[in-house]
């Protein structure tokens, strides 16, 4: 035969061979319609922004076997429903992603930071694993501007609230209220007990810093989203001390920071540094006793700072732009109303009020209580001690927790945990304001106050309300809740306005309050 025959009788045979072979082998496999998910976003925008801690509603239509999946109730076991959200491509460089739910319409509160997130939903078949994706693009904007800031601990751990209203927020209407800030921006709370907080305008270059400072350690977050931008052993020191004891956190009106870490002060001055730098020094130093975890909210340019000597019982204090804790140095009056080089007593808790003064709470070794008033702003004088009031006889002063003076008038509280005082000092009188509900004791309270001082109208960094909205903290052991009581007060004579107490709930056990400002980028 031909060679050209043999190659076509050849590949005849081979053809029939690879035929047999196929119609053989077709009754071994099992093949089955993969049944089809369609997510249908007809009706959804492309694009969300929402603030932060706001509700992210999105209601995808997924259709599958040609019937709309029940969003309540799914008919079909074989589907699973997930939706995720990780940084957009504009913030690669933020490596976070948090599962969100696991149903076919998202109702969620958005927590994380304010960036541009892709939101991510996924519809798999576990029959078949095939996953069917619709991708949303949300940008979470900032929703903590302006509000009353609750400072609590949970679980041995300190973290932030965040109460907003009408009342205390000058571009807010709705009432909302935040829980665990700094915990949901950074993934974790802050660890020991918490101590003190303040939102610090120092830096007037508009680099504003919260600091939040806890038993064990002591942060400075960005004041629009509570991330940490330095804790106690990171930037937030040029040089970290030996021992991390952190006691107290402060600011000033003359531009200064201040941080008291195991009886030593640190500073950040803002009046000498090149914008920007955020770090304290090292430890000023002085020959002093135990320091009270306090300083003097107002002060004279003569000053930097005045503290109290628990030991020596007496004020401290660290001269303009000064490097070491000293006496004061003049010899007060006769008619001063106490010697503030020899005052005798122990400070038991501060607050600034009428007239700019201080007002300290103190006591003698015998048990006997009063009420100081102290003038500071008006610098190094004779005559600094301005009053000092017997305040022995008032009902609950031995257990008393915390204090709050006002500025228009002679307006004095102090709590017990079962009852909340004012203490009129002119004609030495004491009348019981408010018992907190049954199961509940007052952990402390607060005037809606700030140190810059700047009373004047529609300043944005002074609180809407100044002097005229009284904060009172309460636990329940029980439920292990804290509560935070507002209340309308007349700013020049104390009385609490009837009919204005409101009542938000939902965290640990507060220890501070404090107003945050309006933020301004």
């Amino acid at each position: 035969m031909r060679k050209t025959n043999i190659f076509k009788l050849l590949s005849f045979l081979f053809l029939m061979i690879t035929m047999v072979s196929c119609y053989d082998d077709k009754g071994n496999y099992e093949y089955q319609k993969l049944d089809e998910v369609t997510i249908d976003v007809s009706g959804m925008a492309t694009s969300y922004s929402i603030l932060r801690y706001d509700i992210l509603t999105l209601k995808p239509k997924v259709i599958y076997k040609g019937t709309e999946v029940n969003p309540e109730n799914p008919q079909f076991k074989e589907l699973s429903f997930s939706w995720e959200m990780y940084p957009a491509q504009i913030n690669r460089d933020i490596l976070e992603r948090h599962n969100l739910a696991n149903t076919v319409h998202l109702d969620q509160e958005i927590t994380a930071n304010e960036l541009v997130w892709e939101v991510l939903f996924t519809v798999t078949n576990t029959n078949t694993g095939v996953k069917t994706f619709a991708k949303f693009p949300v940008a979470v904007t900032p929703a903590l501007a302006e509000g009353w800031m609750v400072l609590y601990e949970k679980d041995g751990n300190t973290d932030v609230g965040l109460i907003t209203n009408n009342e205390i927020s000058k571009t807010a209407t709705n009432e909302r209220v935040y829980y665990d800030l700094y915990a949901n921006a950074n993934g974790a709370p802050i660890p020991g007990k918490p101590g003190s907080l303040i939102y610090s305008l120092a830096n007037l270059t508009g680099a504003h810093a919260l600091y939040i400072q806890s038993a064990n350690d002591a942060v400075r977050v960005d004041p629009a989203t509570f991330r940490s931008m330095a804790t106690f052993n990171d930037k937030m020191f040029w040089t970290p001390p030996a021992i991390k004891a952190p006691e107290f956190v402060t600011t000033t009106i003359a531009r200064k920071e201040f941080l008291m870490n195991n009886n030593q002060l640190h500073v950040v001055d803002y009046t000498i540094i090149a914008p920007g730098d955020r770090a304290f020094n090292d430890a000023l130093a002085g020959s002093y006793g135990k320091l009270a975890p306090w300083m003097a909210t107002a002060t004279s340019a003569a000053f930097d700072a005045i503290l109290y000597d628990q030991t020596n019982k007496r004020f401290v204090k660290v001269v303009s732009r000064g490097a070491e804790i000293i006496p004061i140095a003049t010899t007060q009056a006769a008619t001063a109303a106490f010697d503030v080089k020899n005052v005798g007593l122990e400070l038991i808790d501060s607050d600034l009020g009428f007239s700019n003064f201080e007002h300290m709470l103190m006591k003698d070794d015998s048990g006997n209580y009063f009420l100081l008033t102290a003038n500071f702003i008006g610098g190094e004088t004779a005559t600094i001690g301005r009053g000092k009031y017997n305040m022995s006889s008032c009902p609950e002063i031995a257990n008393v927790n915390a204090i709050a003076a006002g500025a228009y008038g002679e307006v004095f509280y102090y709590s017990s945990s079962n009852n909340l005082y004012q203490f009129k000092y002119t004609p030495g009188t004491t009348e019981k304001l408010w018992t907190p509900p049954a199961g509940e004791t007052i952990t402390t309270i607060s005037l809606q106050k700030y140190y810059n001082q700047n009373r004047a109208t529609g300043v944005i960094y002074d609180p809407k309300n100044f002097c005229k909205i009284l904060y009172i903290a309460t636990y329940n052991e029980s439920t292990k809740t804290g509560s935070v009581y507002q209340m309308g007060v007349n700013e020049t004579n104390g009385a609490i306005i009837t009919g204005t107490e409101k009542r938000y709930t939902g965290f640990g056990k507060i220890k501070a309050m404090a107003w945050k400002p309006f933020i301004v980028r």
